[in-house]
């Protein structure tokens, strides 16, 4: 499960980077779309690292 979670982690870091560079006024959807993506795997980063409560039935 680690692995994993480091490989989303890389994956925000390299949208960082995109998003970065990519600052032309004409590519201002790319960027949106980018952080749209960024915003997702930081969701997804939260909740794999957030510890669950066991389920009551």
């Amino acid at each position: 499960m680690q692995s994993h979670l480091d490989k989303l982690r890389q994956a925000h870091r390299d949208l960082n980077r995109a998003i970065d560079t990519t600052r032309a006024p004409g590519r201002q959807e790319d960027v949106k779309r980018l952080k749209k993506m960024r915003l997702a795997l930081k969701d997804r980063i939260a909740d794999i690292g957030t510890p669950r409560s066991p389920r009551r039935v």
